[in-house]
């Protein structure tokens, strides 16, 4: 079970900021995170090790009609593939089911099967292609999930 604590706004930014740019290939800029914050500090959850060094964050936001998108998951190289992605969406579905949400979505690229594999194995399922989503031009999926795992 990983160790998880919620997002210190000013102290957490370096360190999320870090993982995402050597995980994700999508340009952000450092204040993201405070930005998501800011919109629902529930929805940003800090995955850490015995140290309380960041290993893995989610960020989330609250959209309307009892839904959260998911804006941002990764985990440090060395630390995935070792439950802290899994343990992350789990705890972020238990801050969603308190914000009385019923629906998760989230959008990711669509030639990042490792990605989607995830996020299918976590109870998510594909709903149609984004054509050009990225600011790449790549496309994108987009994927839903109830915030109850298992109905």
């Amino acid at each position: 079970m990983t160790l998880m604590r919620e997002f210190r706004p000013g102290k957490d930014d370096e360190a999320l900021y870090d993982i995402a740019i050597s995980t994700l290939d999508e340009v952000y800029k450092p204040n993201v995170f405070s930005s998501f914050y800011a919109l629902w500090p529930r929805g940003q959850i800090v995955a850490v090790d015995y140290f309380d060094r960041p290993i893995g964050y989610i960020s989330a936001v609250m959209l309307r009609d009892g839904w959260a998108r998911i804006m941002m998951l990764a985990v440090k190289k060395e630390s995935q593939s070792k439950g802290a992605g899994s343990d992350l969406l789990n705890r972020f579905r238990t801050e969603a089911l308190r914000s009385n949400l019923k629906a998760i979505t989230l959008e990711v690229k669509k030639d990042n099967e490792r990605a989607i594999r995830f996020y299918e194995r976590n109870g998510f399922r594909r709903i149609r292609v984004l054509p050009g989503f990225y600011a790449d031009g790549s496309d994108g999926v987009r994927m839903d999930s109830s915030v109850y795992l298992y109905i």
